[in-house]
């Protein structure tokens, strides 16, 4: 990608991922990033379908072969680079939620990954299946970039974790229920939130990982760690985007929460933070798509790099 591009893109970015976050929402504290929920405001039953509701290892073992069997059918289809990054992350979550000691709430943790990974199943075979008005905007512009093959190989990664972390996350994974997915006790822990924190932890840790095997198996620039704006797209340059549509999302699920005590799933407030969550994501995905796109021989030399590497 050329540099001017990615410059260009980490600005956009930095600005999009706090944007749907209102700074006068009563949950929120000046200078408070972490501030726990409101324990006034109560959990609700999940919003269905429920997945995995008891949080067992296996779940997330099962996600993993679903993984790998997707992304070894795509082959050199340009999804796979997604597909194939989200099966690096969900093995590193499934070793660090089978140590007893990293996670409050293993359980929880394998309780919401599962979940999440079925928001983002359900987007690509509904789009596949030509089910196009039940995708997202986001995902529909990261999913016909793919199978046009207009952007770039980290064009392909950031669209689809864009629609994936600042769509899906609070969606279908953190804004849930009480019993496994929360404890009783004193806010932060009760909430959460701690744990969500920790899973961040271990994203850093797998981004290295993550990076060199979609070099060497999609695309050889997608680790070249090109300069801009006074850091490099790397390992951490990576992480530090995607702890913050993290931090973004669970602000954003808290915010659905609060609307859902208030007015249930099909009430008004409910209903417009949906709509502004949406909006968030396909300005984000507007931007990535508009800031990575190809050219036919940069796209041959990927495929062809692909093809002999597979």
């Amino acid at each position: 990608m050329r540099i001017k591009q990615l410059a260009y893109l980490v600005v956009a970015i930095v600005v999009l991922s706090t944007a749907s976050a209102p700074a006068d929402a009563a949950w929120l504290d000046a200078g408070t990033e972490q501030l726990p929920p409101d324990p006034t405001v109560p959990y609700l039953p999940a919003v269905a379908p429920v997945i995995c509701p008891k949080g067992q290892g296996a779940c997330l073992a099962e996600l993993e072969t679903q993984l790998q069997t997707r992304t070894d059918a795509l082959g050199c289809d340009h999804d796979a680079v997604f597909s194939d990054a989200y099966l690096t992350i969900t093995q590193a979550i499934h070793q660090a939620t089978a140590t007893s000691d990293f996670f409050d709430r293993p359980d929880r943790v394998n309780h919401e990954a599962r979940t999440y990974a079925q928001a983002y199943f359900d987007q690509y075979d509904d789009w596949h299946a030509g089910e196009t008005a039940a995708v997202s905007p986001a995902w529909q512009i990261a999913l016909r970039a793919a199978q046009e093959q207009s952007v770039t190989a980290v064009g392909d990664l950031m669209l689809a974790l864009n629609a994936h972390i600042r769509r899906d996350n609070p969606i279908r994974a953190v804004e849930q229920t009480e019993g496994v997915l929360r404890v009783p006790g004193e806010m932060p822990a009760a909430s959460g939130k701690p744990d969500h924190e920790r899973v961040n932890d271990v994203l850093k840790g797998a981004m290295d990982r993550m990076l060199t095997r979609l070099a060497q198996r999609y695309d050889p620039t997608i680790d070249d760690r090109p300069p801009l704006v006074g850091t490099v797209l790397d390992p951490d340059g990576l992480y530090s985007i995607i702890a913050a549509w993290r931090e973004e999302s669970w602000r954003d699920a808290e915010e659905l929460r609060h609307a859902r005590a208030e007015g249930g799933v099909h009430g008004v407030l409910y209903q417009d933070k949906l709509a502004e969550i949406e909006s968030a994501a396909q300005a984000g995905a507007e931007t990535i798509l508009a800031t990575t796109q190809t050219d036919p021989s940069r796209n041959a030399a990927r495929n062809a790099y692909c093809q002999a590497h597979s």
